[in-house]
Parts: structure tokens; sequence; C-alpha cells
């Protein structure tokens, strides 16, 4: 699929009046210069109140592209959440009260009990991702693993944090509520009963087949609560019509305008949009310019063969690890002239499960690791080498320019932001993309991605082979391609684009 810009997310970026860049002009863009087309928008924006289970840490992401832009605004900014928030600046008695940094951004969390965060961190991360990441092909995958008690201390999570952002939104009125994500879906209700809130969601995660979410108990629930806001947005157009197909299904009484992409439910009226999540391409470029003089002594710092295909990902079953391994298999088989000619590094970051069931994948990972490197060992050469462990982005990096493909191989992924993040630190066009077509970032990046099916060894190890042997040329003429597509849509577009139509509806 060629990596155009389709009408659902066209047009917020549009707003900004901002031309498709050329890949070198992208390069070059800031943040500041994006802003200089604010001055002929006619937006006021309210007091933006960002809700989100995890805040924005310690620098970089969303918080740094959106902090020049509400300063040209006027606007505040309070970020309400339950982890990663920045250090606070003064003591508050409470490790979990306000705190405010020098951007100009407040900070909050609710006083709330750690077994209640622990219970609630446990059903999002074992029952309600695996069921939104759920391809429909399992049957029961709405059922299994749900416990109603779980539930009820998701749903109390999620009103504590909407209890907090009323409070504070109290003080200023009109305020626009920006939820991000599934882990605090249900705090939607009770912000959409408080009038003068503007109310709206962006998920991050696929939307399965209507099926699945049916058949789950707490699947009206959780429609319903999406449909209190009026903007919804969707990293793809699958995931919207997915939700319009399970709108269609579990509430009769909803009028569905599938063109327009509209629904109107309880007497309200929710707008859906595809946006593409972009990132901060400025930040990311000067990480890979600072990071080049390590990136060049990994290769003999790790006694790494001349090419190098990483994979990055959290040890979750649906990142397709695993089916990565066996494409590598697959590969020292059918291809035996590239043994210790290169590397499969993996970095694995922990996976968000707490079960029984995510440490005995992670014990699986480890295990077809060590039974591929025993059986293709060769004179001190063994194919994969596994570093576990949260790298710095400054390290990641420079893994980046290192590798000489990056591998994404998710079975289900919303969107994926390490394909671009690596895109984004090749200045010398001479990376390549594996990527899956079940990640959301296939259809920005088809174009100069080497398209696999995750679960297909065959197609894994084909595009590895590929990748291996690419001539310079043609990686220059993919990934000049790639890299126009993550400037024509970075994250600063991305976010005021998103506010922009929050503000029309």
């Amino acid at each position: 699929m060629t990596p155009v810009p389709t009408a659902a997310h066209a047009q917020p970026l549009d707003l900004t009046a901002q031309q498709t860049p050329t890949h070198t002009s992208a390069a070059n863009a800031s943040i500041s210069e994006s802003l200089d087309r604010l001055d002929r928008l006619d937006v006021v924006l309210p007091t933006v109140n960002v809700i989100s289970f995890a805040g924005p840490g310690e620098s970089g992401g969303v918080p740094a592209s959106l902090a020049p832009i509400v300063q040209r605004l006027g606007t505040r900014v309070n970020w309400f959440a339950i982890s990663d928030l920045p250090k606070p600046l003064e003591k508050k008695g409470d490790k979990r009260g306000a705190v405010r940094n020098e951007s100009g951004f407040a900070y909050y969390s609710p006083k709330v009990a750690d077994w209640l965060i622990n219970a609630h961190y446990e059903v999002s991360h074992d029952y309600l991702s695996p069921l939104l990441h759920s391809r429909g092909e399992e049957p029961g995958a709405g059922t299994q693993k749900f416990e109603p008690e779980s539930w009820k201390s998701y749903r109390q999570l999620c009103e504590a944090v909407a209890s907090e952002c009323l409070t504070v939104a109290s003080n200023s009125f009109p305020t626009l509520c920006w939820l991000h994500d599934y882990q605090l879906a249900l705090a939607a209700p009770l912000l959409a009963a408080q009038a003068g809130l503007i109310l709206c969601q962006f998920w991050h995660v696929p939307w399965p087949k209507a099926a699945v979410i049916k058949e789950s108990p707490i699947g009206r629930e959780l429609t319903e609560a999406l449909l209190k806001n009026k903007l919804v947005g969707f990293h793809t157009d699958e995931y919207a019509d997915n939700f319009m197909d399970t709108v269609a299904a579990i509430l009769p009484t909803a009028q569905v305008n599938c063109q327009a992409r509209s629904i109107v439910y309880d007497g309200r009226r929710t707008q859906l949009t595809v946006m593409p999540l972009g990132i901060d391409l400025p930040f990311w470029q000067r990480l890979a310019q600072a990071s080049k003089p390590h990136s060049e002594s990994l290769i003999p710092r790790h006694s790494l063969a001349s090419q190098i295909i990483l994979g990055v990902e959290r040890l979750e079953q649906t990142k397709g690890v695993i089916e990565r391994i066996a494409g590598i298999e697959r590969l020292l088989e059918d291809h035996p002239t590239h043994r210790r000619r290169f590397h499969y590094v993996q970095i694995s970051q922990p996976g968000k499960g707490v079960g029984a069931e995510a440490r005995a994948y992670e014990e699986l990972v480890e295990a077809r690791i060590e039974a591929v490197n025993k059986k293709y060992f060769q004179d001190g050469w063994q194919p994969i080498i596994h570093i576990k462990g949260n790298l710095e982005q400054s390290q990641l990096a420079a893994w980046y320019q290192a590798a000489t493909a990056i591998s994404v191989n998710s079975l289900s992924d919303g969107l994926n932001l390490i394909a671009k993040e690596y895109v984004a630190c090749r200045a010398d066009e001479q990376g390549v993309v594996i990527l899956s077509r079940q990640a959301g970032a296939s259809r920005e990046l088809a174009q100069g991605a080497l398209l696999v099916d995750p679960a297909s060894p065959k197609s894994v190890s084909d595009a590895f082979n590929l990748a291996l042997g690419l001539e310079s040329e043609e990686k220059r003429r993919r990934m000049s391609a790639m890299r126009r597509m993550i400037g024509w849509n970075q994250l600063h577009n991305w976010a005021l684009g998103f506010l922009r139509q929050a503000l029309s509806q």
C-alpha cells in the first residue's frame, strides 16, 4: 500500500497549512518553524487536561512537542497520571500530590492505595491488553481470564483519576480533557457528566473485530465509555472500521454513519478520526548525531559481525519475538552462507504482564535463543546476542545507526514507533526496515519497508535474506521514502491536528 495520507488524517494535518517536505527539509525542520504557521489560525485553546496511566517521564516525547505549542497559544496544560511523573520540585507531604516543572506543565496523581494500582495494572495488562490485541482467531478471547472483582478495581481507579481531574478543572472552564489509550477508558463517563468539558480520546492500541468485543463481559461498558467522547482517534482505518462495526453489533439503537465516521448514541454525537501518531523528529535526530561515536564502537565492543539485524521490544507475545527467532533459524537453514556473517541482536525490555503466563513467555524466549545459539555455534560465533533491560534513548539511537536492518515482527500492534525512530536516526539512508503487516506503522511505511507475515518463518526469513543483500542505492530509495513520510507527519502535527479537530466538534 502506498503511504499517501488518507482523507481521514490528511484533514487535521492540513490545518497547520504544512506542505509535504522533502526528506532533506524534514530533517532540518523544527517545532518552532512549524509553529510560525499558527499565527494564521484562528485557534483559542482552553486549558488542556492530558489523562493517561503513564506520565511523560523526564524528557522527550509528547510534552517536549506540546510545550512550545501551548506556550505560543497561551494554553495551560495539566497532566494526570499514575506513574512516570517527573520528579517533584517540592514536597507536598505525599508522594502522590501535585507537582510542577519549569516548562509550565502541572502534574497530578490521585491519592490511591498501592493495592488498587496493582490490581488495575494486572487487569489492564493480563486481560484488557490481550483482548484488544486479539486477531479474533481464538474462540473465547473475550471471556478467558476475566475476573469481575478485578474489573471493579479497574473501574475504581479510572473514577479516581476522573475525580482528580474534575477537582482541578472546576477552576478553569472551558476545559479540554484529552484521554490517552485504554488503561483509563472508564474515566470518560464521569468526565462527560460535567458541563463545560470538551472530552476527546486517542486510542493507541488496536480495536479488534466486533465479535471479540461482543463476547467480552465488559465489551458494552467499554464501547459506551468511548462514545462519551466528542472525538475518538485511531491509528488506522481498520481500527476505526472495527469500532463502528462493534457499535452496530452491541448498541442497536446507535446511529452509525460509516462514510462520515460519526456515531450518535444516547443523544451524544461522537466523531471518529484516523491519525497515525508521529514521532518527535528533531529529538531523535539530535540523539542520533550525539550518539554517533557510541554507535561506531558497538561492533568492536560486542565482537559483532559487520551486518546486524536488530529487534527492540517488550517481551510480550504480541511482539512476535518467538516468531522472529523462527525466521532467523529458517534463514540459517535456507541460506547457510549467512552464517558467521551477521548477528541478530535482540534488545528485550521487560513485559508489562505480571502473571505466570508473562513469566513463561520470557522463559520460552530465553530457551529458544539458547537452543538456536547452541545449534548453530561455530568457531566462537553464535547468531543471537540477547541484551536485556531498558536502554536509554541515546543508547537505542546508537544501535539504530549500527544495525543493517530493524525487524518489527508484531503479531498485533496499534502502531509501533520503533520503526519510525529507526528511520529518523538513519541520516545515511542505509538502513532497512523489516515490518510486520500487523503493525499499524505498515500503512505509512509500506513504500520503503519490507513487509512480512510475522507468523510465517519463511516470510520473515526471505525478508532477512533480502535485507542482508540489498544494494546501497535500493536502501537509499526505500529509506528516502520513509524519511519523507515521518517528516511530513511529526508529533507536533499529530497533536495540533487532533486538538484542532476536537475543538471543531
